[in-house]
């Protein structure tokens, strides 16, 4: 099997960008943050930039750059092809994982519902966004 790797930077930067903005949006403590706390057993702790958001800009990026090589190499063009991209990317990997993760370590499905509709939206924003910038 022949992968090409040849993707736009400035997709994979792009895409990156938007998966911070969406995570920040998203666990602000009037969205989700609040509720996330909570549920992992930290009620009234604040989350905070530091050390810990480096390993969440380097993840977004590995993220950024594997979407980008699979819309590249399935020949995505368009914003719907981004769309199916990510949900097929969701559904396999996220939406699966995190299910079986809920379920073994008993964690509480309100945490599963909030990370879940996280992945959901970004995934399908990264996918369109890098199959547009290409």
């Amino acid at each position: 099997m022949a992968l090409s790797f040849a993707v736009s930077w400035l997709g994979v930067i792009v895409g990156n960008i938007a998966l911070l903005v969406i995570g920040f949006v998203w666990f602000m403590p009037r969205v989700f943050g609040d509720r996330w706390i909570a549920y992992m057993g930290r009620p009234g702790e604040q989350l905070r930039p530091g050390p810990d958001f480096i390993l969440s800009i380097l993840s977004g990026t590995l993220n950024a750059f594997v979407m980008a090589v699979l819309a590249l190499n399935l020949k995505a063009t368009t914003a719907a092809d981004g769309v199916l991209l990510g949900l097929v990317v969701f559904a396999g990997f996220f939406l699966s994982y995190m299910t079986a993760n809920t379920v073994f370590a008993k964690r509480p499905w309100g945490l599963w519902a909030i990370d879940v509709g996280h992945a959901l939206v970004a995934q399908v924003v990264l996918a369109v966004i890098v199959t547009l910038i290409r």
